[in-house]
């Protein structure tokens, strides 16, 4: 009766009949009966004890030594002195090591071979016939990413993180989790860069623990500056105050030719501590000044609103209606309130300048508009209505429905 040997998944991988010798595989199988089966069986153990250990050419095997290798197999390349293992049943990939001590410890190193000194990682290049820094740690200058276990305070609790190092300075810290480190200063002897919190996530040197904000500079400029597009656009600047006795912060611009940044020192032009900006003049792309309102719907760009309904704002269906209290604007030049909603529950109304407004009727330039019977539109007047006008017409507008430009006044 023949033997089936079948593979860890279950599949047959071969049989072997009685009397037989079969050689599928790098090993021998012995069918049943056969007549002086203990010296390849011994040999089979022997090339398991050696891993098939057979000479290579460089890092590919010779298939003619090493014969029909299975997925997984272990086979060690007497050539290089490397281990290999079948990753498809026909190719080969090295197993990589790592050696702790000095780079003499390891005798006549081939291409990939790793050492592992005093807290520095390196390997061997052939090509240059010497060992190249893979991963240096504290004092090298190069960079790295070190991971470790930050100690945390008050309860002394060793959390994992991951810092990000540029030479000696550790310029971000991975955290799973949010916890004060112990040493601000993460790496033994570095005093520039501190970590008084560690957020969940990635936290900057010298951020504030609250808002996270960094503002960390050296003499070369700044490694981080808040966020990512900040420190594209920042160069050796920090924001401070003109002078101790009137509170004043100069303002960074950057030149958008040349990328340089300066601080603007004109006594006109700064911003006080307590948010308040001042300067000499300013000047903006769009037109109108507005205010957010609440209102009770809501309302597209250029419909009218006047005071009232549920909330602050509504629409009208009266004919110059007193109560107006102007335009929808999309785009204001100035925007009042700011912070009272979205466009959706308090729309920026326009209040001066001009803006796109909804219309109907006929309409010449500079004819009065007011509130007309159709809510959301203004219409032209034929005369003054006192407390009424939304604005003056800009354009012309035929019979229908319509946009236009309206000066609100």
């Amino acid at each position: 009766m023949p033997y089936i040997l079948s593979l860890t998944t279950g599949s047959t991988l071969v049989t072997v009949k009685d009397g037989t010798v079969d050689n599928t595989t790098s090993l021998t199988f012995l069918g049943r009966n056969f007549s002086g089966y203990g010296e390849p069986l011994e040999e089979n153990f022997i090339k398991l004890l050696e891993n098939f250990s057979s000479p290579g050419a460089s890092n590919v095997p010779l298939n003619s030594v090493l014969s029909n290798p299975l997925q997984g197999q272990l086979w060690f390349n007497s050539t290089t002195r490397q281990l290999y293992v079948s990753y498809d049943g026909t190719n080969f990939k090295g197993l990589g090591s790592i050696t702790v001590g000095s780079k003499n410890t390891i005798d006549n190193p081939v291409d990939g071979d790793m050492f592992w000194d005093d807290g520095v990682l390196y390997g061997y290049q052939a090509s240059s016939e010497s060992f190249v820094n893979i991963g240096p740690a504290n004092g090298s200058q190069f960079s790295s990413w070190l991971y470790g276990r930050t100690l945390s305070a008050p309860n002394d609790y060793l959390l994992p993180s991951i810092t990000g190092v540029v030479g000696t300075l550790p310029v971000t810290v991975l955290s799973y989790s949010s916890y004060t480190p112990k040493n601000t200063n993460l790496i033994d002897g570095n005093t520039l860069n501190t970590f008084t919190y560690i957020k969940q996530g990635i936290t900057l040197p010298n951020a504030d623990p609250i808002t996270g904000v960094s503002s960390i500079s050296t003499d070369t400029g700044y490694l981080l500056w808040g966020t990512a597009a900040d420190a594209v656009n920042a160069r050796n600047v920090s924001v401070t105050r003109s002078n101790l006795s009137n509170n004043n912060f100069y303002i960074p611009l950057s030149n958008t030719t040349t990328g340089r940044v300066g601080l603007v020192t004109s006594s006109s032009f700064y911003y006080t501590n307590n948010g308040v900006l001042n300067a000499t003049a300013t000047a903006a792309y769009y037109a109108d000044l507005a205010e957010r309102y609440e209102a009770d719907a809501v309302y597209d760009e250029g419909t009218v609103l006047i005071i009232g309904g549920d909330k602050e704002v509504t629409v009208t269906s009266q004919f110059a209606d007193t109560r107006v209290a102007g335009i929808v604007s999309k785009n204001p030049a100035y925007l009042m309130n700011k912070d009272a909603g979205t466009d959706e529950s308090h729309p920026a109304i326009a209040l001066r300048g001009r803006v796109p407004c909804k219309v109907q009727g006929y309409i010449k330039k500079g004819d009065l508009i007011v509130t007309s019977s159709t809510p959301g539109y203004g219409i032209a007047a034929s005369h003054v209505f006192g407390g009424a006008i939304i604005g003056k017409a800009l354009e012309e507008h035929s019979e229908g429905f319509g946009i236009i430009e309206v000066l609100v006044v």
